[in-house]
């Protein structure tokens, strides 16, 4: 009986493929159930192999009908296993939905080609001038295309997205639309239903098993045609693709921190580069790097400069906070135009980028601070659960009555998070409802639908929160913008500080006065800073371009390429080391230039120091290449590491 032979992904931490042998003609793609150290692991048939010169194992058990992956998936993978240097079994699986990272037979779904119906009441409306100029442009777009589309926030992107949409329903293809966050699915979910129809997927962690299998076994089938879905959305199977769309592309939640560090926007254009399809970015405030490729004619560009209303997004005023009474963190000369809006039925939003009731617990005596066991992260207090957090690594502890260093009974909780605004709105206006944006209210399944819920049907109310209350949502009625704390981006060391604190901002600006009347107020100790002057005026096209021009004469990204060499270890003088090692390497063999080993910002997890080496080249294929060649040609070939070591390609967070 003739022997077949194959090169198998495994998903264990190995860069290589392993051999198998199969009596079976096993298509490219597909999963499989293989002995792997004893273990039996599920792993993805990468190709065809000859024999090799060493003894193979059987395939225990072939777990598909037709390929899990098609060829063109499968390129693209194995690009993400050779950019990010990683292994291509963890690749696979990281884009599997959990029921199929099992021993599970898949069989091929019947074909089951639903068609797609437009309520024309919901389309009833004529798109702007603007929105219509985008919307041929874009409707053109033509193979490999990429084009950035700017629209400033309350623009319509969604709209155009939706007649692009309706474009591709019509030839019978698909269409993904990636969102950066869980929290944007909903009232996209929604807007798009009342357009199409009901048979519209979204996919995201927040699903469970049984449901992320569901749209993935509709979308192999042809039943769903249009997905809406966060980073593991990418490889859904969906039948003839023909257009993805990346929304809010400059957020850096594209970027996966934990695990495979890839960024799903750059992915997302590299499936599209494979496919021959395009592509479209869109954001109020586009990342450096792609208004750079716009300017080197790389990518299209289209904006809506406009909103729907014809008015300019509001301008922001900065509230000198220096001498302000920091106990709730809001100033008391706001208080009369908060009382003012609220009384006339109107929203005002709360923006501070801190969870929790106060980042700080400590004894007024001694200055003692409760800090985690296993890191080295300030505790926060959580006052509706009445415990300490640690942020970092999520372990939970009691509140003492006692200082441990002296014990004063003098333990104070200073600071600003929005627990502690919710509770000082609430003693202050008593009847007015207040709705909490943050990780701790939506972490239960279905939490986060019920509040936007509630603020789509609530008039008056105060809308308090995190960076979740400014990504995309259309929010009505809210005159009044507040952000608390703008500082700690001027203050941040991070190289790319300045581009995420503007890109913030224009955000939370635009959650505000989408009916045309609106105040936003930025308090800062900083009110002649350069940077928030340049910003007030909303402008967010020319703040960038700027920002460019300083970037450029400092050689920083995107007009170089960085990647970190992370390592982490029970001991600090092994990442040391380690890291040093790597440094000699790279200066001996390569023109890379190095920075560190320095400690993280964030210098202990979990009980392990963290150090970094940051690299630096002129372009990203010379940074590559020598990546590349100091994790196969030294890292490697050491028989025994002390560290647990990464490499971050493009960094989002440089700490």
């Amino acid at each position: 009986m003739e022997k077949f032979y194959y090169s198998v992904s495994i998903p264990v931490p190995i860069r290589k493929d392993f051999t198998y042998f199969s009596y079976e003609k096993i298509k490219a793609g597909s999963r499989v159930k293989v002995i792997f150290n004893k273990r039996q692991l599920v792993g993805v048939v990468n190709k065809k192999t000859k024999k090799p010169n060493f003894k193979t194992t059987e395939i225990k058990k072939l777990l598909d009908e037709c390929p899990t992956f098609n060829n063109l998936s499968l390129k693209t993978l194995n690009w993400i296993s050779d950019f990010y240097i990683h292994s291509q079994g963890e690749v696979f699986s990281n884009f599997l939905p959990p029921k199929l990272r099992k021993d599970f037979y898949f069989k091929n779904p019947e074909t089951k080609f639903n068609e797609y119906e437009v309520d024309s009441r919901d389309k009833s409306f004529t798109l702007t001038p603007h929105q219509k100029k985008a919307f041929k442009f874009l409707n053109k777009l033509n193979g490999f295309d990429p084009c950035l589309f700017h629209g400033v926030t309350s623009s319509g992107k969604t709209e155009v997205y939706m007649r692009l949409v309706e474009e591709i329903l019509k030839k019978g293809e698909s269409c993904l639309l990636l969102v950066p966050e869980i929290s944007l699915t909903p009232q996209l979910e929604e807007r798009f239903k009342k357009r199409f129809g009901k048979n519209i997927g979204t996919y995201h962690s927040r699903k469970t098993s049984k449901e992320r299998y569901e749209i993935w076994r509709k979308s192999k089938s042809g039943e769903l045609r249009v997905l809406i879905g966060t980073r593991s959305s990418l490889f859904v199977p969906l039948q003839k693709l023909s257009l993805i769309i990346i929304d809010e592309e400059h957020d850096a939640s594209f970027k996966q921190q934990e695990g495979l560090k890839f960024s799903a926007r750059d992915v997302a254009i590299k499936m599209a580069q494979d496919r021959k399809i395009p592509v479209i970015a869109a954001s109020a405030t586009p990342s450096l790097k792609m208004l750079n490729l716009v300017s080197q004619g790389k990518y299209k560009f289209i904006s809506i400069p406009k909103r729907i209303n014809d008015k300019n997004p509001p301008k922001f005023l900065v509230l000198d906070s220096h001498f302000m009474d920091r106990k709730s963190g809001i100033d008391d000369n706001l208080l009369p135009l908060i009382d003012k809006t609220i009384s006339q039925n109107k929203k005002v939003l709360i923006f501070i980028n801190r969870r929790g009731y106060s980042p700080l617990f400590k004894c007024g005596d001694c200055n003692w601070e409760a800090k985690c066991n296993s890191c080295n992260a300030r505790l926060v207090y959580h006052k509706d659960t009445n415990r300490l957090r640690c942020h970092r690594c999520d372990t939970s502890y009691g509140v003492p009555n006692n200082c441990p260093e002296c014990d004063s009974t003098k333990l104070t909780s200073p600071g600003v998070g929005t627990q502690k605004i919710e509770s000082f709105l609430d003693e202050q206006f008593p009847d007015v409802p207040i709705i909490r944006l943050d990780l701790d209210s939506t972490r239960k399944k279905g939490s986060l639908e019920k509040l936007l819920m509630k603020i789509k049907s609530t008039k008056k109310a105060f809308l308090v929160g995190t960076q979740m209350i400014a990504k995309g949502h259309d929010f009505s009625d809210v005159e009044v913008g507040i952000i608390i704390d703008a500082d700690l981006g001027l203050l941040s060391h991070e190289l790319n500080a300045i581009e995420k604190l503007s890109q913030l901002l224009i955000q939370v600006t635009g959650r505000v006065g989408r009916s045309g009347k609106s105040k936003i107020i930025v308090q800062s100790n900083q009110v002649d800073n350069e940077y928030l002057n340049k910003l007030s005026s909303g402008d967010y096209l020319s703040f960038s371009q700027s920002l460019l021009r300083e970037y450029e004469a400092s050689n920083l990204p995107p007009f170089s390429s960085m990647a970190i060499l992370r390592a982490s270890s029970p001991k600090k003088s092994n990442n040391i080391n380690f890291l040093n090692k790597a440094r000699k390497y790279l200066e001996e063999n390569t023109n890379c230039e190095c920075i560190g080993p320095l400690p993280d910002i964030v210098s202990k997890i979990r009980g392990n120091f963290r150090h970094s080496l940051l690299l630096k080249a002129q372009t990203m294929p010379t940074l590559h290449k020598n990546t590349q060649n100091l994790v196969e040609r030294h890292i490697d070939k050491q028989k025994r590491l002390d560290v647990r070591w990464s490499v971050d390609l493009n960094p989002i967070d440089y700490q």
